[in-house]
């Protein structure tokens, strides 16, 4: 029996030995073939461009002075040149900035390839100011023109008075304050966006909010809505008041987002809410809007303003057309018709309402707009999609100049926005769009980090060595003044930055924590590791009772 007993005891020990042998061999294996495959991403470098370490932001500004030779001497030219420049670095620079804006000044007797040295056609950053002298003028005034340059024109009753030091100096001076009054709100604008560390916007920055998010393409929609067809039949040249009046504008800002256009017709649009009649005594009566009334203007319910089209954000431009009789209009805040009978929709796009010929009460009329007809509501039209594409409006600085100068400023009507506007756009974009890439990059190595069976396959570590790679390369052009590669660096980046954060294989292991996987295999084992355990602790009380009595 005793023999007996020995051999079943050992066979069962080998049983035992070989159970928890496949476990002991086993358990690395299986962790390591249920391990998440993680690639090493540059953690550190993001860290740096969240930070601001990576690179310092530097955005060049170049000034040429051309100042006749009969209004100043070559020593007089320096000088300005010399005090201008460190005036205009002063003002436009902070010392905690992590932006730096660098000013180069030069002053020149005449623009001739002669005088001004490697001189080429004028381009982004890059900006000429004339001083002339003006025989009926009364006062300084500075004319900035709808290309990269400006005039500045003195008195001649002033001329006198540059001879004098003071008199120079307040010249500078004047120079001096009117360039800053142009150039100081966008670059304050420029370290905002570069600077800001927790994406907070301020409430107030209206430009800002109105402003679309940057994205490669839009999808822009011009609908021609016709609340009551029995009474009116409309039809509209959209095609051709698109080309005349709006085409030269997206060609201007094409380098910056692509665009895509449709337009639609619908009838029966009827309006959500029932807008307020005002009675007037001796004059017809009309139906119209407050401003707390305009965010329940669309009828997203029944009209179709959803696009097919393309995948790109979508820019809406409804031309509301009225019942003959029912003369609809838009009061601003103190209860006056607006004039131009419009309103815009922050990120949206915006609304134009066109009353109609009253109705002769016996058969349906027919109200066409051709492209004349349409020139008006295509310039409230294309003036609500500048303020879309956050496209600074230079004319609104005109009131904040000081009052001893007359400033102005001249538009652009055949192509819809001047260069110094298209040179701001440019700076902007390329601005905002490196911030948010080094903000997605940063989000993204955060969620790595705080969720470590994440997966991070090879190819997302390629589009963010890619994207960090783009950054520098952006960084490295602006400093450069190359604002047009620089601006396709930021696209590259932000693109690439995105389509890393958004891969669809990262965000589908975000619900498999590692609490799953215990789940899914602890009702296989526990049930086994039981009577394997009891067995393992049985056999080690019985190899201590034979020691025992051995000894």
């Amino acid at each position: 029996m005793s023999d007996g007993s020995s051999s079943s005891s050992t066979t069962t020990r080998w049983v035992l030995a070989a159970f928890w042998g496949v476990i002991i061999i086993g358990l690395p294996f299986w962790w390591k073939t249920t391990e998440v495959y993680r690639a090493h991403l540059p953690l550190q470098e993001i860290d740096l461009w969240r930070t601001h370490r990576s690179c310092a932001l530097t955005i060049p500004t170049t000034l040429d002075i051309i100042l006749s030779s009969h209004l100043a001497s070559s020593d007089d030219r320096d000088l300005l040149a010399r005090t201008l420049e460190a005036r205009l670095q002063e003002g436009l620079n902070s010392a905690e900035s992590c932006v730096y804006f660098p000013v180069h000044v030069n002053a020149y007797p005449d623009k001739t390839d002669n005088a001004i040295p490697g001189k080429g056609p004028s381009s982004t950053g890059h900006y000429e100011v004339y001083i002339e002298s003006e025989p009926h003028a009364e006062q300084l005034s500075f004319s900035v023109g709808s290309e990269r340059s400006a005039l500045f024109k003195i008195p001649e009753s002033f001329l006198a008075q540059l001879e004098n030091p003071n008199g120079f100096a307040m010249m500078q001076e004047a120079l001096a304050n009117i360039l800053l009054g142009i150039f100081s709100d966008e670059y304050h604008g420029l370290r905002t966006t570069a600077c800001q560390v927790d994406r907070v916007r301020d409430k107030n920055d209206m430009k800002n909010m109105r402003a679309l998010k940057y994205s490669p393409g839009y999808q822009i929609t011009f609908s021609l809505m016709n609340k009551d067809p029995s009474q009116t039949h409309v039809d509209w040249d959209i095609r051709e008041a698109i080309r005349g009046y709006l085409a030269p504008l997206l060609r201007q800002v094409s380098m910056v987002s692509n665009f895509t256009i449709d337009s639609q017709i619908q009838h029966y649009a009827q309006l959500s809410m029932q807008p307020r009649y005002k009675e007037r005594k001796g004059l017809p009566g009309y139906y119209y809007f407050d401003p707390d009334q305009l965010p329940h203007f669309i009828n997203s319910a029944e009209w179709n303003l959803a696009s097919t089209i393309s995948s790109y954000p979508t820019l809406n431009f409804i031309l509301y057309i009225p019942a003959p009789d029912d003369r609809l209009r838009i009061h601003d805040v103190h209860g006056k018709p607006l004039p131009g009978n419009a309103f815009l929709i922050p990120r949206w796009g915006g609304v134009v309402i066109k009353n109609p010929p009253r109705w002769n009460g016996t058969e349906a009329q027919h109200f066409h707009l051709d492209k004349t007809d349409l020139r008006p509501i295509m310039k409230i039209f294309v003036a609500q999609l500048r303020s879309l594409l956050g496209i600074q409006d230079l004319d609104s600085l005109t009131q904040r100049m000081p009052a001893e100068y007359n400033v102005t400023f001249m538009t652009a009507p055949q192509r819809g926005i001047t260069l110094l506007e298209k040179d701001a756009l440019v700076r902007q974009r390329t601005v905002e769009n490196m911030a948010n890439a080094a903000a997605t990059l940063s989000s993204l190595a955060q969620l790595v980090t705080e969720i470590p069976n994440m997966v991070v396959l090879d190819h997302i570590d390629t589009q963010v060595r890619q994207s960090l790679a783009a950054l520098q390369q952006g960084c490295a052009a602006l400093g450069q003044g190359h604002f047009d590669t620089a601006l396709m660096h930021s696209i590259d980046a932000i693109e690439l930055s995105e389509k890393a954060f958004f891969d669809p294989t990262m965000v589908s292991m975000l619900y498999f924590p590692d609490e799953h996987k215990y789940a899914i295999y602890m009702p296989l084992f526990v049930p086994i590791s039981v009577p394997l355990i009891m067995a393992l602790l049985k056999e080690l009380k019985a190899a201590k009772k034979k020691k025992q009595k051995t000894e």
